[in-house]
């Protein structure tokens, strides 16, 4: 996978615990412009498959045989006071949670199966598809 993010970050630096860390930093204050890469391998999706958990928790198709608390749990979290969808390529679906004013999320699939979130505090909706390779950056 590539990624193209800003240029000029003041630092990058990775974790490789359980989540598997990249952390690129665009300021000198602590837990401000930054985006993160991680894998989430310990999501839970309420005993149904990642897609289908995704589409519930963004509202377009019920959670049906999905668990509703793990639902709700990851509605409260990511979804509540966001903006959220999924973008779609022909490579992988990319379901997206967009705050204006605080930290947003893309979560998708990597090539191997792991399920990798994308978080940052200063991206918006381009950018992150820039990032992503979904659209070429402005």
């Amino acid at each position: 996978m590539k990624f193209q993010v800003p240029e000029t970050p003041v630092i990058v630096g990775t974790l490789g615990q359980s989540n598997n860390m990249l952390l690129i930093k665009y300021s000198q204050s602590a837990g401000k412009r930054y985006i993160s890469f991680s894998t989430e391998d310990s999501l839970d999706t309420g005993r149904c498959e990642r897609a289908d958990f995704f589409m519930a928790v963004i509202g377009t198709e019920p959670a049906n045989h999905c668990d509703e608390t793990a639902v709700t749990s990851f509605q409260n979290v990511f979804r509540n006071g966001s903006d959220s969808g999924v973008w779609n390529t022909d490579e992988r679906d990319f379901y997206y949670f967009l705050s204006d004013d605080d930290r947003s999320f893309v979560f998708f699939s990597s090539n191997d199966g792991r399920l990798i979130k994308l978080e940052s505090d200063f991206l918006d909706a381009k950018d992150f598809q820039a990032a992503l390779g979904i659209v070429e950056p402005h």
